[in-house]
């Protein structure tokens, strides 16, 4: 159970990501994941932010369903499970840091060409969007990067912030669970996960709130810099972490 700096670490932390959340509809992982390591054990931290991500991106989906583009979700999902299916085999075969190095470098290099555009570049088509949505399953279970690729197609396809937004939210609410099913059956959710999250979710639904406030206050310019930005972060903080690894064994 978290007490004492351990627990105030934790709840700024998720605050914090749920603020972020709420203002671009993902970015919980990415934000949470390294500060929660920090006080919490990986396959605890894994269940914990999967089951709070589940909570603030269903509620964001649900209080923008409006926005949301049913379409394209129709196309990403089907390919994102099969997806999830060839990344569980692709971490047992090639080591987890390759995988990590190989999917920072990609996410670097596309939101830095994604960045240098004036305007978003042309939307793919279906074949396109199918292929981000298995690329976003691979690496779910692979490397647990699943955001950058829908981002950055989002970012492209849906101009539009409350689109993109709503539309982000609605994916990981219902690729959540799958992650969290996954975990169960692997017997890798631990009991004291849960009651962390327990703790944790009142928190990341109030950082939710404000975020959300934010982003309707939020210019479309700066949110596209705020979407690119995290992005970018995250790929950096993936090649760190990946080359820190590798290192590491030489």
């Amino acid at each position: 159970m978290l007490t004492g700096h351990a627990l105030t670490l934790a709840l700024v932390a998720v605050a914090g990501a749920g603020i972020v959340t709420g203002l671009t509809g993902f970015g919980f992982a990415l934000v949470s994941v390294p500060l929660l390591l920090l006080v919490m054990p990986p396959a605890s931290v894994v269940t914990a932010v999967l089951v709070i991500g589940w909570m603030t991106s269903t509620v964001n989906a649900l209080t923008s369903r409006r926005h949301v583009e049913p379409r394209l979700l129709a196309v990403l999902l089907p390919t994102s499970l099969i997806g999830m299916i060839v990344g569980g085999y692709a971490l047992r075969w090639i080591q987890a840091p390759a995988l990590k190095l190989i999917a920072a470098l990609l996410v670097i290099t596309f939101t830095l060409l994604l960045a240098v555009r004036r305007r978003p570049g042309r939307p793919p088509g279906r074949r396109g969007q199918a292929l981000v949505g298995a690329a976003s399953g691979v690496l779910t279970t692979s490397v647990g990067l699943s955001g950058p690729p829908v981002v950055l197609l989002m970012s492209a396809a849906l101009p539009d912030k409350h689109r993109s937004r709503a539309t982000l939210a609605a994916y990981f609410a219902l690729t959540s669970p799958l992650g969290l099913a996954t975990l169960l059956l692997q017997g890798n959710a631990p009991s004291g996960a849960w009651t962390a999250a327990a703790v944790l979710v009142p928190v990341a639904l109030l950082g939710r709130f404000v975020g959300s406030r934010l982003h309707r206050r939020t210019p479309p310019v700066l949110f596209r810099g705020l979407t690119l930005g995290i992005t970018l972060a995250a790929g950096l903080g993936g090649l760190a972490s990946a080359l820190s690894a590798l290192l590491g064994r030489g």
